[in-house]
């Protein structure tokens, strides 16, 4: 075997490892969304039609200006595929079915964000140092009027 037909055996593979990935991708889509209950008849026959071209031809589009090449899917096709996974998250997220024993409402996930270790820093109150026996500063008297600003001209300057 030449270098070319090495690397053709080694770009089919590729193709026909991307077309499965991507199978898998649907096939577990279609399942959540069945377990869910939100699947429609659109999304149904999409995932049927893609999964049957990828089955058939390792791509589910023929024309290179919709997607990159040895893509299994397009660019639209990927973008309706993340949009059936944001629909699954976000119906999962209303019915959360890993809720706690605590509290069922709440969902078991937490934010990468947020303080996983319960440390609390120890942080002085300013109120705390005030006392209340203490007699209130007096009130500034009202009656003293301010004197109007004026400008002054001073001699001796450069000039």
């Amino acid at each position: 075997m030449n270098e070319q037909e090495k690397l053709k055996i080694k770009n089919q593979k590729a193709r026909i490892r991307r077309a499965r990935n991507a199978q898998r991708k649907l096939k577990k889509a279609k399942t959540e969304l069945e377990a869910l209950g939100e699947i429609t008849d659109w999304e149904g026959e999409f995932i049927a039609s893609v999964d049957e071209r990828l089955e058939k031809f390792d791509s589910a589009f023929a024309d290179p200006s919709l997607g990159g090449f040895g893509e299994a899917l397009s660019n639209k096709q990927k973008q309706v595929l993340a949009q059936m996974r944001r629909k699954i998250k976000d119906k999962s997220k209303q019915a959360p079915q890993n809720a706690s024993k605590d509290d069922p409402a709440k969902p078991q996930w937490k934010s990468s964000f947020k303080n996983k270790s319960g440390f609390k820093p120890r942080v002085r109150n300013i109120e705390d140092d005030m006392f209340e026996d203490e007699p209130e500063a007096p009130e500034p008297k009202t009656h003293i009027k301010p004197k109007k600003p004026f400008l002054k001209i001073i001699d001796g300057g450069k000039g």
